[in-house]
């Protein structure tokens, strides 16, 4: 992965794990997706993401404000990082995104067992007129659901710095 990079953040749903996924542009111009090497009890989280913070000052650190992670939001801010939280409508925008990369070719990940693990594990659920990842599956959702965070937060970040966006 080169150049700028947004983090997402995913905690289990039964807690006992955290996910955190780094998304930004492959040597391909696709859109990479790498789950940080941590996936332990969320307390140590938030020292992990201060540590990629410190060292690779991403763009964005996304988490769903309506999710197991929300608990993240206060010790990350106390520690200096700003959290993009995505609310219900960015969810589902994030998960059809996140889809359509998937089926266009233009999502690469690195073969990591516990987002491999997840993604052949997926199941959707409804959300309003769309849909989002099941995190109430056996398989943990939560590297999926980091991944997912954090395409959608780098996205965003691609969309703003791209010129000509505020043309009048």
């Amino acid at each position: 992965m080169s150049g700028e990079v947004a983090f997402g953040l995913a905690i289990s749903e039964d807690r006992q794990r955290c996910a955190i996924v780094a998304a930004g542009r492959s040597q391909t111009g696709k859109i990479l997706v790498d789950l940080a090497p941590f996936y332990d009890h969320p307390r140590g989280a938030v020292a992990r993401m201060q540590d990629l913070y410190e060292r690779h000052d991403p763009v964005a650190v996304a988490l769903d404000a309506k999710s197991q992670a929300a608990t993240l939001k206060r010790p990350l801010a106390e520690v200096g990082i700003v959290v993009v939280e995505l609310a219900t409508e960015d969810v589902a925008v994030a998960h059809g995104e996140f889809l359509d990369l998937v089926r266009d070719g233009g999502l690469e990940h690195l073969d990591q067992e516990p987002l491999t693990v997840a993604v052949r594990a997926a199941q959707q659920r409804r959300l309003g007129g769309a849909a989002a990842w099941d995190r109430r599956v056996v398989v943990d959702q939560s590297p999926l659901e980091a991944a997912t965070n954090g395409v959608w937060a780098f996205q965003r970040w691609a969309e703003l710095a791209t010129p000509g966006v505020w043309a009048f």
